[in-house]
C-alpha cells in the first residue's frame, strides 16, 4: 500500500477525526435550531395565545434552511480541500463520480434510444465502464479508500433536460452529452496521469485512456450518422 493514499485513509487520525467533526456540524446546528424553534414557539403560544405562531414558525424555518444551506456549502468546500491536497484520492473521487454518471447515461441510451446503432454502441460502452468501475473498486479496497456511491444526481439532471424532446432529437442530445462526458473524462484522466503518486494508479489511468478515446471516436461518428 502506498503512503500517498494512506495519508488520508489510515495514518492521519487527526485528519479523519476532523472529517467526522465536520460532518457533525449540520447535525449540531439542526439540533440548536430545533431547540430554539420549540422554545420560541412555546413562549409565543403562552404569551400571545398563538396569534403570531405562524410568523415565528415561518421565520425560524427560513432561518434554519438558510443556515443549513450555508453549512452544507462550507462542509463541501472543506471536504474538497482535504481531497484536493492528495491527487490520488482526488482522482479516484472524480473519476468514480464521472464513471457512475456515464454508466447511467449509457443505460438510458440502451433503454430509450431509438437508433439501433446508438443502442448497440451504448451497450458496448457501458460494458467497458462497468469493467472500469470494478477495477477501480478493487484498487480502492486494496488501499482502504472509500469511493463515492452516486453521481450526485448528474445523470438524472442531464436526462431530464432531454426527456421531452422528440425521439430523433433525444438521440442527438444524448450523443452530444456522451461526447461532452467523454471529453471531460479524458481531460480528468490525462490531468492526473502525471500527478498521481501511486504507480499502480498511474498504470490504471494509462491503461484506461485508449478505451476512453475509442468511446469518444465512436460517439463522434455516431453523431454524424444520426
Amino acid at each position: 500500500m502506498k503512503e500517498s493514499l494512506l495519508t488520508i485513509t489510515n495514518n492521519n487520525k487527526p485528519m479523519k477525526q476532523t472529517f467526522i467533526l465536520i460532518r457533525f456540524i449540520p447535525v449540531i446546528i439542526a439540533l440548536a435550531i430545533s431547540g430554539a424553534f420549540m422554545s420560541c414557539n412555546g413562549n409565543n403560544s403562552a404569551n400571545n395565545n398563538g396569534a403570531n405562531d405562524t410568523t415565528v414558525s415561518g421565520k425560524m424555518k427560513e432561518m434554519g434552511n438558510d443556515i443549513k444551506a450555508t453549512t452544507d456549502t462550507v462542509v463541501k468546500k472543506v471536504e474538497n480541500a482535504f481531497t484536493d491536497n492528495n491527487p490520488d484520492s482526488s482522482f479516484l473521487t472524480k473519476a468514480t463520480i464521472s464513471n457512475i454518471k456515464e454508466i447511467e447515461m449509457l443505460k438510458a441510451g440502451m433503454d430509450k434510444g431509438t437508433s439501433k446503432m446508438l443502442k448497440s454502441d451504448a451497450k458496448m460502452m457501458r460494458a467497458d465502464h462497468m469493467k472500469l468501475g470494478e477495477t477501480v473498486k478493487k484498487y480502492a479496497a486494496k488501499i482502504n479508500f472509500q469511493l463515492p456511491t452516486t453521481d450526485e444526481g448528474k445523470a438524472d439532471n442531464d436526462l431530464s433536460k432531454i426527456s421531452d424532446k422528440s425521439a430523433n432529437d433525444r438521440d442527438k442530445a444524448w450523443v452530444d452529452d456522451m461526447i461532452d462526458d467523454h471529453k471531460d473524462a479524458i481531460s480528468t484522466f490525462e490531468k492526473y496521469e502525471d500527478k498521481v503518486k501511486d504507480p499502480d494508479l498511474k498504470m490504471l489511468i494509462t491503461n484506461t485512456l485508449p478505451t476512453l478515446h475509442a468511446h469518444l471516436d465512436m460517439v463522434q461518428k455516431l453523431k454524424d450518422k444520426l
